[in-house]
């Protein structure tokens, strides 16, 4: 009996194995980004970029050629979503007058590098307000930033994204929570949560019309819901929100 038991055990096995394998790979495997990202990452007349790999830190930097913006904005990708893939906006954010820096993460999953905000921070030493966001998992991570960490951190700017349960902030933070209408990625529950995790002032925005894929210019994730708008007009109201949270923080700075 258990000469004949031993084959089916090991195909079995064999079987769970190949299983876990093909799951990972395809967690692993990056979402397609599409041409606009890449030729948002040549720069514009008022935009330098440069592709940056120093201090364990990799991903790309926007600065409006000829100022020394007073804001930077440090943005982490979604989940199998490479930080290109958010260019586009990246681009246009810097052309209002925003430094802004696009960080890659191991694997494409923010998780596993949280902690490189602070590598930018410590490198741009001159005087500047910070704010650190991101896409979906990328935004819960930059949350975990502002919770974990002692750097100085003025504003926390959220893409289709919330904090982790029993994460806490500052009155004094800015933040700007904004997700699509027909989003059918993110948990609505923990959506609703987040706006008695986050401070009282937090401005809340939906696009209607809007998607989870269409935060960055990659293609249809499984599960999502059809977008009712293009994605360049979610694209613009992305930004223009995103400018005016940045806009706060410099303002704010200004005040004080």
């Amino acid at each position: 009996m258990r000469k004949k038991l031993k084959l089916p055990l090991i195909s079995v096995a064999i079987a769970l194995l190949l299983a876990g394998l093909g799951t990972a790979g395809w967690f692993i495997r990056p979402q397609e980004v599409m041409n606009r990202a890449s030729e948002a990452l040549q720069g514009s007349e008022a935009v330098e970029v440069e592709e940056i790999d120093t201090e364990g830190v990799s991903g790309f930097h926007y600065t409006p050629w000829g100022s020394e913006p007073e804001v930077g904005l440090i943005f982490y990708p979604g989940a199998r979503v490479p930080v290109r893939a958010y260019a586009p906006e990246a681009l246009k954010i810097a052309e209002e007058g925003y430094e802004v820096f696009l960080v890659s993460a191991p694997l494409n999953l923010a998780v596993l590098g949280w902690k490189k905000a602070g590598e930018i921070i410590t490198n741009h030493s001159e005087e500047k307000d910070w704010v650190i966001g991101g896409h979906s998992m990328g935004g819960a991570m930059a949350a975990r930033f502002v919770v974990r960490t002692d750097y100085s951190v003025e504003g926390l700017l959220l893409w289709a994204s919330y904090p982790q349960k029993g994460e806490s902030f500052s009155t004094d933070l800015k933040v700007l929570s904004i997700i699509g209408g027909r989003d059918e990625i993110i948990n609505e529950s923990k959506v609703v949560r987040s706006r008695e995790q986050l401070p009282p002032d937090t401005e809340f925005v939906e696009i209607t019309g809007g998607n989870h894929s269409q935060f960055g210019w990659y293609g249809f994730q499984s599960g999502d819901g059809k977008a009712g708008i293009s994605r360049e007009k979610q694209m613009k109201i992305i930004v223009e929100e995103t400018v005016g949270l940045l806009a706060e923080v410099g303002e704010g700075s200004k005040g004080s």
